[in-house]
């Protein structure tokens, strides 16, 4: 396999080098998680922030060099972070309501296209959108976050996919291509399926959400009542107590509201329920030489997996799939929930900082599992 080294601001080749079996491979939908190749030059021309792109496998990587460190005077272990890294910039938000794809591609064109900063514009970046998901952002007044958390936001609600791929010309790397799609796509995989080995099921110590009372500050001159929130097993909200698709063991939220908070109620409630519904881990390791179920051709990073375990179903999504020294097998992660302390310290800073920020999308037309069964 070659790694491609290439300019960050022109895409410009730089140089390459080849991998031979010592590599891994961490794609992350939840935390940016490093990659490392091990390549064999001591000596390359390329920097801290350049790209790479792994050519000649699986499917291409495509990262940004985060560290170079060279082993002996024959070989360098190149550290990269997901490509999604390039997206880290803060920038103002606020409330908006319509078609998200169009929200995140007017934001993307924005920061990178048209970019008042010139040095930030990036002509080989292309944005493809080729979805329609409507749908609601709500921000505190004066928010400032980043560009990489609010696309989390949308694609954490199954609405959208977001993935970058290279563009080619008669065999060179001409350009980016950000693609935003919408999932519409799953599978249903069950635990005793042959391929699936090394098993391991973490819930939360939390129960899931599936209440959520909001109480009116006692401020408040219009809106002066409680207002109630209940999940459906279908994934549904509604208001009515007495619904018969409610859950039977109620675990119960609550909060206060001001009048200029309730228009926007009804998304903080879907957003805090539907992550709830995420917060587990479920880690396995499945051959990649079955004919049946392989990542990255039967599902992909964000796809929805209802995962069959005895007798418990698990409504979730693909969060994590990793590579290690081949192609042979990977490692998946379904759900939220992460069990290594550096990476919960990494979801604590995140929901400190996007404590008061609320997503809500419809998720109609895109609910049915047409992937498979497993």
């Amino acid at each position: 396999m070659q790694l491609i080294f290439l300019d960050r601001n022109t895409l410009a080749y730089k140089d390459h080098g080849f991998v031979d079996k010592t590599f891994e491979i961490n794609l992350d939908l939840v935390i940016i998680q490093k990659s490392s190749f091990v390549v064999n030059k001591s000596k390359l021309n390329t920097t801290i922030g350049d790209i790479l792109v792994l050519k000649d496998s699986l499917f291409s990587y495509i990262g940004l060099i985060e560290r170079l460190e060279v082993a002996d005077k024959n070989q360098t272990t190149v550290h990269a972070l997901d490509i999604r890294e390039l997206f880290s910039i803060d920038i103002p938000v606020t409330i908006y309501s319509g078609d998200l794809a169009i929200y995140l591609e007017n934001l993307l064109n924005l920061h990178f296209k048209n970019s008042p900063d010139s040095f930030q514009n990036l002509g080989y970046l292309s944005i493809i959108t080729n979805a329609s998901v409507m749908g609601e952002l709500s921000f505190e007044s004066d928010k400032i976050m980043s560009l990489s958390s609010v696309m989390e936001l949308i694609t954490k609600t199954y609405g959208l996919s977001l993935f970058s791929e290279v563009a080619y010309l008669r065999g060179r790397i001409t350009g980016l291509n950000f693609m935003i799609s919408e999932v519409n796509r799953g599978i249903k995989l069950k635990s005793n399926y042959s391929a699936i080995q090394d098993l391991v099921i973490n819930d939360s110590s939390s129960q899931m959400i599936n209440k959520i009372d909001y109480y009116p500050k006692i401020e408040n001159i219009t809106y002066t009542n409680k207002v109630s929130y209940y999940l459906l097993k279908n994934g549904e909200l509604t208001q009515n107590v007495n619904d018969e698709l409610r859950y039977k063991s109620v675990r119960p939220k609550s909060a206060n509201f001001s009048d200029a908070d309730y228009p926007s109620l009804l998304t903080k409630a879907r957003s805090e329920m539907i992550s709830s519904k995420l917060d587990h881990n479920i880690t396995f390791t499945i051959k990649t030489d079955n004919d049946v179920v392989k990542p990255m051709i039967n599902f992909q990073l964000g796809d929805f997996v209802e995962f069959y375990h005895d007798t418990k179903v698990y409504d979730s999504v693909v969060t994590g799939i990793k590579y290690k020294d081949g192609f042979h097998q990977a490692t998946v992660t379904l759900g939220e929930y992460r069990i290594k302390l550096t990476e919960k310290i990494q979801l604590l800073n995140k929901s400190v900082n996007l404590a008061v920020s609320n997503v809500s999308i419809s998720t109609s037309g895109i609910t049915d599992l047409d992937g498979g069964e497993f």
